[in-house]
Protein backbone atom coordinates (compact mmCIF):
# COMPACT_ATOMS: atom_id res chain seq x y z
CA UNK A 1 0.00 0.00 0.00
CA UNK A 2 1.79 2.79 -1.46
CA UNK A 3 0.65 6.80 -0.74
CA UNK A 4 1.27 10.29 0.43
CA UNK A 5 0.29 11.23 4.04
CA UNK A 6 -3.37 11.36 5.08
CA UNK A 7 -4.06 9.56 1.83
CA UNK A 8 -6.01 7.00 3.70
CA UNK A 9 -3.90 3.66 3.47
CA UNK A 10 -4.46 2.74 6.44
CA UNK A 11 -8.26 2.64 5.90
CA UNK A 12 -7.36 0.62 2.53
CA UNK A 13 -4.95 -1.59 4.54
CA UNK A 14 -7.84 -2.72 7.63
CA UNK A 15 -10.22 -3.21 4.63
CA UNK A 16 -8.59 -5.68 2.86
CA UNK A 17 -7.18 -7.21 5.62
CA UNK A 18 -10.50 -8.21 7.53
CA UNK A 19 -11.37 -9.19 3.65
CA UNK A 20 -8.67 -11.74 3.14
CA UNK A 21 -9.42 -12.91 6.85
CA UNK A 22 -12.40 -13.43 5.94
CA UNK A 23 -11.85 -15.62 3.16
CA UNK A 24 -9.68 -17.80 5.21
CA UNK A 25 -6.27 -16.27 5.00
CA UNK A 26 -3.41 -15.91 6.94
CA UNK A 27 -2.87 -12.11 7.15
CA UNK A 28 0.01 -10.02 8.72
CA UNK A 29 1.16 -6.34 8.11
CA UNK A 30 4.25 -4.38 8.05
CA UNK A 31 4.32 -0.72 8.24
CA UNK A 32 7.06 1.67 7.79
CA UNK A 33 7.41 5.21 9.21
CA UNK A 34 10.10 7.86 8.52
CA UNK A 35 9.17 9.79 11.71
CA UNK A 36 11.66 8.59 14.87
CA UNK A 37 9.18 7.27 17.08
CA UNK A 38 9.62 5.17 20.29
CA UNK A 39 9.68 1.03 19.55
CA UNK A 40 9.49 0.67 23.27
CA UNK A 41 7.99 1.82 26.99
CA UNK A 42 10.56 3.85 28.66
CA UNK A 43 11.79 2.63 32.09
CA UNK A 44 10.16 -1.08 31.11
CA UNK A 45 11.99 -4.02 31.17
CA UNK A 46 12.82 -4.30 27.57
CA UNK A 47 13.36 -0.67 27.28
CA UNK A 48 16.20 -1.27 30.54
CA UNK A 49 17.64 -4.13 28.77
CA UNK A 50 17.87 -2.25 25.50
CA UNK A 51 19.75 0.52 27.16
CA UNK A 52 21.95 -1.48 28.72
CA UNK A 53 23.45 -2.40 25.02
CA UNK A 54 21.54 -5.27 23.85
CA UNK A 55 20.99 -5.35 20.73
CA UNK A 56 17.96 -7.79 20.16
CA UNK A 57 15.23 -8.38 23.39
CA UNK A 58 12.29 -10.08 22.78
CA UNK A 59 8.85 -10.16 25.36
CA UNK A 60 7.13 -13.42 25.34
CA UNK A 61 3.76 -13.90 26.93
CA UNK A 62 0.67 -16.76 26.95
CA UNK A 63 -1.30 -14.59 23.73
CA UNK A 64 1.62 -13.04 21.93
CA UNK A 65 5.35 -12.30 21.60
CA UNK A 66 7.04 -8.89 20.42
CA UNK A 67 10.90 -8.46 19.52
CA UNK A 68 13.25 -4.96 19.25
CA UNK A 69 15.64 -5.37 17.03
CA UNK A 70 18.30 -2.40 16.97
CA UNK A 71 19.15 -2.46 13.05
CA UNK A 72 17.01 -1.85 10.21
CA UNK A 73 15.74 -4.71 8.59
CA UNK A 74 14.65 -5.30 4.76
CA UNK A 75 10.94 -6.47 4.15
CA UNK A 76 12.21 -9.70 3.19
CA UNK A 77 13.82 -9.81 7.01
CA UNK A 78 10.83 -8.92 8.27
CA UNK A 79 8.62 -11.09 6.35
CA UNK A 80 10.57 -13.93 7.40
CA UNK A 81 10.30 -12.91 11.24
CA UNK A 82 6.32 -12.81 11.11
CA UNK A 83 6.25 -16.59 10.40
CA UNK A 84 3.95 -18.83 8.75
CA UNK A 85 1.70 -16.17 6.90
CA UNK A 86 -0.17 -16.33 3.10
CA UNK A 87 0.15 -12.54 2.91
CA UNK A 88 1.96 -9.44 4.52
CA UNK A 89 0.42 -5.87 3.73
CA UNK A 90 2.59 -3.77 3.60
CA UNK A 91 2.08 0.45 4.26
CA UNK A 92 4.49 2.93 3.47
CA UNK A 93 7.32 1.74 1.66
CA UNK A 94 6.92 3.59 -1.65
CA UNK A 95 10.93 2.92 -2.14
CA UNK A 96 10.92 -0.66 -2.23
CA UNK A 97 11.01 -2.46 -5.66
CA UNK A 98 10.52 -5.81 -4.42
CA UNK A 99 6.69 -6.02 -4.02
CA UNK A 100 3.42 -5.42 -5.68
CA UNK A 101 1.54 -2.15 -4.96
CA UNK A 102 -1.82 -0.96 -4.42
CA UNK A 103 -1.44 3.11 -5.57
CA UNK A 104 -3.46 5.09 -2.78
CA UNK A 105 -3.14 8.56 -4.08
CA UNK A 106 -5.34 11.97 -2.72
CA UNK A 107 -5.59 13.16 -5.98
CA UNK A 108 -5.23 12.09 -9.57
CA UNK A 109 -1.91 13.07 -10.02
CA UNK A 110 -0.15 11.14 -7.24
CA UNK A 111 -1.05 8.30 -9.59
CA UNK A 112 2.06 9.35 -11.65
CA UNK A 113 4.69 9.60 -8.76
CA UNK A 114 3.87 7.24 -6.91
CA UNK A 115 3.65 4.50 -9.80
CA UNK A 116 7.12 2.39 -10.38
CA UNK A 117 5.98 -0.53 -12.75
CA UNK A 118 5.11 -2.99 -9.79
CA UNK A 119 1.13 -1.26 -9.60
CA UNK A 120 -1.21 -4.03 -9.67
CA UNK A 121 -4.21 -0.94 -8.77
CA UNK A 122 -4.99 1.99 -7.59
CA UNK A 123 -7.49 2.35 -4.69
CA UNK A 124 -10.30 5.21 -4.98
CA UNK A 125 -10.66 6.38 -1.29
CA UNK A 126 -13.79 8.71 -0.65
CA UNK A 127 -15.32 8.80 -4.36
CA UNK A 128 -12.12 11.48 -5.36
CA UNK A 129 -12.14 10.32 -9.11
CA UNK A 130 -8.69 9.78 -9.41
CA UNK A 131 -7.84 7.32 -12.93
CA UNK A 132 -5.17 4.51 -13.64
CA UNK A 133 -3.25 3.69 -16.53
CA UNK A 134 -1.54 1.21 -18.61
CA UNK A 135 -4.51 -1.36 -17.64
CA UNK A 136 -3.84 -0.81 -13.46
CA UNK A 137 -8.07 -1.24 -12.68
CA UNK A 138 -9.39 1.65 -10.20
CA UNK A 139 -10.97 -0.30 -7.00
CA UNK A 140 -12.64 1.91 -4.84
CA UNK A 141 -12.59 1.68 -1.22
CA UNK A 142 -16.14 0.11 -0.41
CA UNK A 143 -15.24 -2.56 -2.81
CA UNK A 144 -13.27 -4.90 -0.11
CA UNK A 145 -13.86 -8.27 -2.42
CA UNK A 146 -12.35 -6.57 -5.82
CA UNK A 147 -8.88 -5.25 -3.73
CA UNK A 148 -8.96 -8.91 -2.58
CA UNK A 149 -9.47 -10.90 -5.84
CA UNK A 150 -6.65 -8.30 -7.39
CA UNK A 151 -4.22 -9.33 -4.46
CA UNK A 152 -5.66 -13.19 -4.73
CA UNK A 153 -4.61 -12.55 -8.90
CA UNK A 154 -1.60 -10.63 -9.01
CA UNK A 155 1.16 -10.42 -6.24
CA UNK A 156 3.97 -12.83 -5.98
CA UNK A 157 6.43 -13.46 -3.06
CA UNK A 158 8.78 -10.30 -1.48
CA UNK A 159 11.68 -10.83 -4.47
CA UNK A 160 15.22 -10.52 -2.74
CA UNK A 161 16.32 -6.93 -4.29
CA UNK A 162 19.78 -7.90 -4.59
CA UNK A 163 19.84 -6.81 -8.42
CA UNK A 164 21.90 -10.12 -8.94
CA UNK A 165 21.16 -10.47 -12.37
CA UNK A 166 20.44 -14.21 -12.13
CA UNK A 167 16.98 -13.86 -13.29
CA UNK A 168 17.84 -12.69 -17.01
CA UNK A 169 16.95 -8.94 -15.83
CA UNK A 170 19.12 -5.68 -14.33
CA UNK A 171 17.49 -6.03 -11.60
CA UNK A 172 14.61 -6.88 -8.86
CA UNK A 173 11.98 -4.14 -10.78
CA UNK A 174 12.65 -5.21 -13.84
CA UNK A 175 11.88 -8.81 -12.68
CA UNK A 176 8.76 -7.73 -10.94
CA UNK A 177 7.54 -5.77 -13.93
CA UNK A 178 7.76 -8.69 -16.49
CA UNK A 179 6.21 -11.17 -13.58
CA UNK A 180 3.40 -8.80 -13.59
CA UNK A 181 3.19 -8.75 -17.34
CA UNK A 182 3.70 -12.19 -17.85
CA UNK A 183 6.82 -12.25 -19.56
CA UNK A 184 9.01 -14.26 -16.78
CA UNK A 185 8.10 -16.84 -13.96
CA UNK A 186 9.14 -16.73 -10.35
CA UNK A 187 11.12 -19.75 -10.70
CA UNK A 188 13.75 -17.62 -12.73
CA UNK A 189 14.71 -15.91 -9.75
CA UNK A 190 17.66 -17.56 -7.61
CA UNK A 191 15.96 -16.88 -4.45
CA UNK A 192 13.35 -19.09 -5.37
CA UNK A 193 14.26 -21.68 -8.05
CA UNK A 194 14.85 -24.63 -5.91
CA UNK A 195 14.00 -23.07 -2.50
CA UNK A 196 17.67 -22.56 -1.53
CA UNK A 197 19.07 -20.07 0.56
CA UNK A 198 22.53 -19.10 1.85
CA UNK A 199 23.07 -16.61 4.32
CA UNK A 200 26.55 -15.35 6.05
CA UNK A 201 26.78 -13.49 9.12
CA UNK A 202 23.01 -12.71 8.26
CA UNK A 203 23.45 -11.12 4.64
CA UNK A 204 22.05 -13.30 1.99
CA UNK A 205 24.18 -14.45 -0.48
CA UNK A 206 23.01 -15.32 -4.26
CA UNK A 207 24.47 -18.68 -5.44
CA UNK A 208 23.67 -19.47 -9.19
CA UNK A 209 21.55 -22.41 -10.23
CA UNK A 210 24.82 -24.35 -10.56
CA UNK A 211 26.28 -24.44 -7.64
CA UNK A 212 22.82 -24.43 -5.84
CA UNK A 213 22.39 -27.88 -7.09
CA UNK A 214 25.74 -28.88 -6.18
CA UNK A 215 25.37 -27.82 -3.18
CA UNK A 216 21.92 -28.99 -2.08
CA UNK A 217 23.17 -32.76 -3.97
CA UNK A 218 26.25 -33.28 -1.77
CA UNK A 219 24.09 -32.01 1.54
CA UNK A 220 21.26 -34.00 0.66
CA UNK A 221 23.70 -37.00 -0.27
CA UNK A 222 25.15 -36.94 3.53
CA UNK A 223 21.61 -37.06 4.83
CA UNK A 224 20.26 -39.88 3.11
CA UNK A 225 23.20 -42.25 4.54
CA UNK A 226 22.27 -41.16 8.36
CA UNK A 227 20.39 -43.56 10.21
CA UNK A 228 16.94 -42.22 11.87
CA UNK A 229 16.84 -39.84 8.58
CA UNK A 230 13.45 -39.71 7.66
CA UNK A 231 11.31 -38.32 4.85
CA UNK A 232 13.27 -34.58 4.14
CA UNK A 233 10.92 -32.05 3.81
CA UNK A 234 13.30 -28.59 4.99
CA UNK A 235 16.57 -28.64 5.49
CA UNK A 236 18.81 -26.07 7.74
CA UNK A 237 22.91 -25.92 8.00
CA UNK A 238 24.24 -23.65 10.52
CA UNK A 239 27.85 -23.94 12.02
CA UNK A 240 30.20 -21.23 13.32
CA UNK A 241 33.14 -20.37 11.46
CA UNK A 242 36.73 -21.17 13.88
CA UNK A 243 39.15 -18.31 13.93
CA UNK A 244 41.48 -20.22 12.24
CA UNK A 245 39.53 -20.72 9.05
Amino acid sequence: MVGFKDSGKTRVVEALVRELVGRGFRVGTLKHTAESVLLDTPGKDTWRHRKAGSGATGILHGRGSAFFVDRALTVREAVAVLGELDFVVTEGFKSVESVAKLVVPRVEGEVGELSDGLEIGVVDVDGRGVRGGGGVPVIPLGDAGGLADVVEERVFPVLPGLDCRGCGFDSCLEFGRALLAGEAELGACVGFGSGFSLRVDGEEVVLGPFVQEVTRSVVLGLLSSFKGVGRLGRVELSFEVGDGV
